[in-house]
């Protein structure tokens, strides 16, 4: 078909299309998906730059969304296809990916310091702090010591207090190596 079968707007997915009851018959099938595609409209509304960061840094901590979707606590109440979908359009769509890199650059440091301290826990680093006995209750120089030890291990904004309270956690549920 020539360039004049196709209507005088251009299918974009950073700004939605006119509204319209359906994609014009002329239009190729690659096209017609495009415009049909809800998640820009959608995520551009409810995820936050720093529910984006969230996720980013959850999922390079767990490697899984599941456990991301169990496990963090965002803005609002997101469903495991949810956080699929905004995973895998901040992998693969370039507009959002641009879009999200943006707004999470802009993010106040006390913002991005505030999301920093809610990242879940590695297996890795737990399997360290079950290693550290339940008794005698441990200092803090103890977790300073785990972190000097171990850097590579650590998420980088960890500190010897968010260690000691998720070993406090793990003790309380008797997930430490030297309970029963």
């Amino acid at each position: 078909p020539s360039k004049s079968a196709y209507p005088p707007y251009q299918v974009s997915r950073a700004v939605p299309p006119p509204a319209a009851p359906g994609p014009p018959p002329g239009l190729p099938k690659r096209l017609k998906k495009s415009k049909q595609s809800p998640a820009v409209p959608r995520d551009l509304g409810r995820w936050k730059p720093a529910d984006d960061l969230l996720l980013i840094n959850a999922v390079l901590q767990t490697n899984d969304l599941t456990s991301v979707h169990l496990g963090v606590k965002f803005s609002c109440r997101f469903t495991l296809r949810e956080i699929q979908e905004r995973w895998y359009a901040l992998l693969y769509d370039p507009v959002i990916c641009k879009l999200a890199c943006q707004a999470m650059r802009s993010l106040h440091p006390e913002a991005v310091a505030a999301v920093q301290s809610k990242v879940l826990f590695s297996k890795a680093e737990e399997q360290l702090l079950t290693r550290v006995p339940s008794t005698p209750q441990p200092s803090l120089e103890t977790f300073q010591d785990l972190l000097l030890r171990h850097p590579e291990v650590f998420y980088p904004s960890r500190t010897p207090k968010a260690l000691q309270l998720h070993w406090q956690l793990l003790r309380q549920y008797h997930l430490l190596q030297d309970q029963t």
